[in-house]
């Protein structure tokens, strides 16, 4: 789904509602147009200020230079571009949706893949309780291993050993 932050047009509740609804975020401007690369950065700050908390990873969004073949009519320089991303901690890229559509694959499978990293981040957990179960898990019996069977894996084991003993103790042949 895709929607447009606008500064006053709207209320800031729909806005809230919206921006926490979504996984991800594309926020494009033209590489001709200083203003739209100027009004980047506050919405990233408001998306961030909005969605991110400390219990939360940060939040996937990727910043996107449009326009690209037009580069003859170029106001903001690729390298504005990717500085504003890495100071942002945001993904960048600069494309021509007019010239083919690669591009645009290329923005929507690498916020698809850092929105993929984000949910994976957070199932996997930090808490204190999941560092317990992780440590019970790891010395914890199986509670369908009963005394006979860890016994039998045992001597199992023991018998190998032996075994193997043996066979480097016979002399070699010639």
């Amino acid at each position: 789904m895709c929607f447009l932050i606008q500064e006053k047009s709207e209320e800031m509740s729909s806005k809230d509602k919206r921006i926490q609804w979504a996984d991800g975020f594309v926020l494009v401007y033209s590489i001709c147009d200083r203003a739209s690369f100027n009004s980047v950065q506050p919405k990233v700050q408001f998306i961030k200020a909005t969605k991110e908390s400390p219990s939360q990873e940060k939040v996937p969004i990727v910043i996107v230079g449009n326009k690209r073949d037009l580069h003859h009519h170029r106001e903001v320089s690729s390298e504005e571009g990717r500085l504003l991303a890495l100071s942002m901690d945001c993904e960048f890229y600069e494309v021509s949706a007019a010239e083919a559509y690669h591009g645009a694959l290329m923005v929507f499978h690498g916020l698809a893949e850092r929105i993929c990293e984000a949910k994976l981040t957070l199932k996997k957990g930090t808490g204190i309780r999941n560092i317990v179960k992780s440590v019970s898990a790891v010395f914890a019996r199986k509670r369908t291993d009963s005394i006979w069977s860890v016994w039998l894996k045992e001597m199992t084991t023991r018998r190998k050993g032996f075994a193997q003993e043996k066979i480097n103790i016979l002399p070699k042949s010639t």
